[in-house]
């Protein structure tokens, strides 16, 4: 038993340790991961809470375009998670093709939000209606709002790779750097986080309306 708690304890400091050799941009991402997290929990309280008291006359009809964006962004996922891994190999050129086609599915993404957004509207649900199909506006708004964020950071990267993908010397230099590989790890935590709540709303959706 003694040496099951020692054990234990060792184990206990040994998260601690990881933890605390984290960089402070990546506690602050968690964190930040955190507090939408909770925004996003509160909002779907509320959105079932509606959907269980303010029951609609008819049935919502469920945008097919949302079925769409989520093959996009989970797409979006495995080539950004491909884009990370040639970073380490050096080959800047797949790393930037990669990282492309991720940018590329995270804009798809949000236009077909969009069309969501004009479907919901064609089946008479309006933002401003106190029924529960209101809600699908702002939560999936309030997604589009922090993808954009991860979008456009996106963008950034993809810019300073496009330009150091023909100069081995300025691939060494960026491999090397520890503050380079904190900035994708970055952006992989965020849009991977990005693409699970987005699965975890759409299947909230689905289960309180279909």
């Amino acid at each position: 038993m003694q040496k099951q708690e020692k054990t234990n304890v060792r184990e206990k400091k040994t998260t601690l340790e990881k933890i605390e050799q984290q960089h402070p941009y990546i506690m602050m991402m968690y964190l930040g991961v955190m507090g939408i997290s909770m925004a996003f929990t509160l909002l779907m309280l509320l959105f079932f809470n509606e959907s269980m008291i303010k029951t609609p006359t008819y049935q919502i009809q469920f945008p097919y375009s949302f079925f769409i964006s989520t093959i996009a962004i989970v797409s979006s996922s495995f080539f950004l998670e491909k884009a990370r891994r040639q970073f380490y190999k050096d080959n800047f050129k797949k790393l930037r093709n990669n990282l492309l086609i991720a940018f590329g599915l995270g804009v798809a993404f949000l236009s077909l939000q969009l069309i969501g957004g004009y479907e919901l509207h064609q089946n008479k649900i309006y933002l401003e209606g106190k029924m529960a199909g209101s809600y699908l506006y702002i939560i999936s708004g309030f997604h589009m709002f922090h993808l954009m964020g991860g979008l456009i950071y996106a963008a950034i990267l993809l810019n300073q790779y496009t330009k150091k993908a023909d100069n081995g010397v300025k691939i060494l230099i960026t491999v090397t750097n520890p503050l380079e590989q904190i900035k994708l790890q970055l952006l992989t935590i965020y849009w991977h986080f990005m693409d699970i709540l987005w699965l975890a709303i759409f299947v909230s959706f689905l289960i309180a309306l279909l």
